[in-house]
């Protein structure tokens, strides 16, 4: 084997774990530099002598086992201590308890010219596994695909899906980072996804969490300094990236498992959670040298890789160069457009931490991008920028997982205010020049919630769980809402089918859709080309694109319900008017929340 420390961090992965060399040979190398020995125990040979594997310049331990084939389990044990699974296991059939199994790389794509969505085409699908079909497994959701190309969609995101404890989980208490989740299938489905996706024109995007590590099944402490003694998280253990003696091989790790989803899987990026969460007291923080590494492995590989960073609030490091001393990253998660939007329909409700002001923040977001600001180091406040934000680079929603989850009922949003309410923002979103992202069911309101839920074993950790939502969100009831830790929690959150939806509501999105995607090819939905025009004390927001040919105007109108009389008892909350552009006058006959869009054509 190679010498591992002098290997480039873009190729680390392709030998960590388990490593078929031929039909009955495999290598073992794990990276546990606090301890002195490894041992291998291979389930069906229970009769032999534990494989101690050699240590070397790394803390890699090494070595190559006969009669050992794929399908085979095995554990690893760190000086003698219990037996526990490979730290870049590929599966883990029986749980992250149990042991891990040898998987074969080999699986026959189809997709050997696809190369990718171009950023300005992307129309994101945000959806977990489990709650997008009835069965919750990767097969299952690549058999739903043919109704999100009917809709627009051009891209899916996966909520993680690196393997945790219990039978649900969000996915945010991943602790096996290399193995899929046995529940959604085997690490074979999970390409055929993928491969299936690509097939039909679709990239698809995985979220992964480099914050913190879950809190049941969590042995990498054990298998050496994997966890930091002094950064901590609210979610649990934080990786050990700034140790001064082995916080670079650690790095190392974690940018070879973001490099295996997209070689091994052929995701065509990545969207890192809670990126300001990933503490890093090192000079080159290592969100920074991550994004060096995919992009040094997607140029070799000729093959897209987008990092899109969870910030929530706008970076304006993120997207810059790192030339130009920033990360180097695709695009950004903005959820100032979702609150504040929210802020406006329900002004006295906070489903965030941070405050919004109804209306004047929503112009500012649709002016400049954004209305919050923070950085990897920085600490996060509002602002007014001098110039706005490339909106290219940002993506925005009316809702999503941690929107709709972490409310106590977990309602979405035309359940919190209207199918109005939720056409006319909807319209904003979608006719933006942002990226927009829908969340799985919104499309067709979807009456199931999708409510917060995890399987711990533990008992303490369950009623931790428990307590804990009640901490992190003190501004909600949480007397009449589902307990998380409930099988129905999970159940329950299952989307069912479209067929059983609003169907206008679905066809009002796939309209939009159309409109976006013929925009684009005319060079017309373009941040240059917009204008934005609002008046606030009526509610209304107006984006107004103009070019030599074209000239096209959003108008939308959002009340909270307070303001509105009945709101519920209007009819359509959108149309498409062939018109002249409208003065602003004549908006203010739009009916609390309502979208209407004017073409003009002046050819």
């Amino acid at each position: 084997m190679n010498n591992l420390v002098s290997l480039p961090s873009h190729e680390l992965h392709r030998y960590l774990g388990a490593r078929l060399v031929s039909e009955s040979k495999v290598e073992f190398c794990v990276w546990s530099p606090t301890v002195d020995c490894v041992h291998i125990y291979i389930e069906g040979l229970e009769n032999e002598k534990p494989f101690a594997l050699q240590k070397q310049e790394g803390g890699y331990h090494v070595g190559a086992m006969d009669r050992v084939s794929a399908g085979m389990r095995y554990y690893c044990s760190f000086d003698g201590g219990p037996k526990r699974p490979d730290p870049a296991s590929r599966f883990q059939p029986e749980g992250v308890h149990g042991p891990s199994q040898i998987v074969p790389s080999e699986f026959v794509w189809t997709d050997s010219d696809w190369q990718g969505v171009p950023r300005n085409s992307l129309v994101i699908y945000e959806l977990h596994v489990g709650a997008f079909t009835e069965a919750g497994t990767f097969r299952a959701a690549a058999a739903r695909l043919d109704e999100l190309v009917d809709l627009g969609v051009t891209a899916i995101e996966l909520m993680p899906v690196a393997d945790c404890a219990g039978r649900w989980n969000w996915g945010y208490d991943g602790v096996c980072l290399f193995a899929p989740n046995r529940n959604y299938g085997t690490p074979d489905d999970l390409k055929c996804l993928v491969n299936a996706a690509h097939a039909k024109g679709l990239a698809v995007i995985l979220d992964v969490v480099y914050n913190h590590l879950g809190p049941e099944g969590n042995y990498l402490g054990e298998s050496g300094p994997y966890l930091s003694s002094h950064h901590s998280t609210v979610w649990g253990s934080a990786p050990n990236f700034d140790d001064p003696d082995h916080g670079v091989g650690l790095r190392r790790f974690f940018i070879a498992n973001a490099i295996h989803w997209m070689e091994e899987y052929h995701f065509d990026g990545l969207r890192v959670d809670a990126i300001h969460c990933m503490k890093d007291d090192s000079d080159c923080h290592v969100v920074t040298e991550m994004s060096q590494s995919v992009r040094c492995w997607s140029n070799l590989a000729q093959r897209p890789a987008m990092l899109i960073a969870e910030t929530n609030v706008f970076d304006p490091e993120m997207l810059s160069p790192i030339s130009n001393g920033g990360s180097g990253f695709d695009a950004q998660w903005c959820d100032d457009f979702l609150h504040s939007v929210f802020a406006v329909v329900r002004p006295d409700e906070h489903l965030c931490h941070r405050r919004y002001v109804s209306g004047s923040d929503l112009d500012q977001t649709l002016r400049l991008g954004y209305v919050h600001e923070g950085t990897l180091r920085e600490e996060r406040g509002r602002i007014h920028p001098a110039s706005p934000a490339d909106a290219g680079g940002l993506i925005y929603s009316i809702q999503h997982h941690d929107f709709i989850g972490n409310h106590p009922l977990g309602k979405r949003l035309h359940q919190l205010t209207s199918t109005e309410t939720q056409r006319a923002a909807s319209a904003l979103l979608l006719l933006s020049p942002a990226i927009p992202m829908l969340f799985m069911g919104e499309e067709f309101c979807c009456e199931n919630p999708f409510q917060f839920f995890v399987d711990f074993g533990d008992k303490d950790l369950r009623t931790a769980v428990v307590e804990g939502r009640k901490r992190e969100y003190p501004q909600h009831d949480w007397s009449k809402g589902m307990l998380p830790t409930d099988a129905a929690a999970f159940h329950d959150s299952k989307i069912g089918s479209a067929l059983n939806g609003d169907r206008e509501m679905r066809a009002w999105y796939r309209d939009l859709l159309t409109h976006r995607k013929r925009w684009i090819v005319q060079g017309i939905l373009q941040q240059r080309h917009m204008v934005v025009d609002s008046c606030i004390d009526k509610g209304i927001f107006v984006l107004r694109y103009r070019t030599a040919a074209n000239c096209v105007t959003v108008a939308a109108r959002l009340s909270s319900l307070a303001d509105s009389n009945d709101i519920c008892d209007f009819s359509a909350g959108g149309e498409l008017i062939m018109d002249s552009c409208p003065e602003r006058t004549s908006l203010l006959q739009l009916l609390p929340n309502h979208a209407k869009i004017f073409l003009q054509d002046l050819t």
